[in-house]
C-alpha cells in the first residue's frame, strides 16, 4: 500500500510529503512512548512527530495527520 496522493477530506497533497516526514522521524530520538501511558509524558512538551508535521506544513490539519501517522508501508514487507 502506498501512500494516498492526496488526504481524502481536504484534498491537499501528501505523497510528496511523506518522505521528508520520514526523515525527520527517524533522525530523532524518540523517548516517549504514548500507547505505553507512562506517566512521566509532559503533554506541554514538543513531540518528534509534531516536530515533523510543522517542517512539513501540515500543522493545522489532523485530517492530513491522519493520513500520515496511521500509513503502514506494505511494500516493503512484500
Amino acid at each position: 500500500m502506498i501512500i494516498p496522493v492526496r488526504c481524502f477530506t481536504c484534498n491537499r497533497v501528501l505523497a510528496s510529503k511523506y518522505e521528508k516526514y520520514l526523515e525527520i522521524v527517524n533522525t530523532e530520538k524518540d523517548t516517549e512512548n504514548i500507547i505505553t501511558g507512562a506517566a512521566n509524558i509532559d503533554p506541554k512538551k514538543e513531540t518528534v512527530q509534531q516536530k515533523a508535521f510543522k517542517a512539513i506544513g501540515i500543522n493545522d490539519r489532523y485530517c492530513c495527520k491522519r493520513h500520515v501517522i496511521t500509513h503502514i508501508d506494505l511494500v516493503t514487507k512484500i
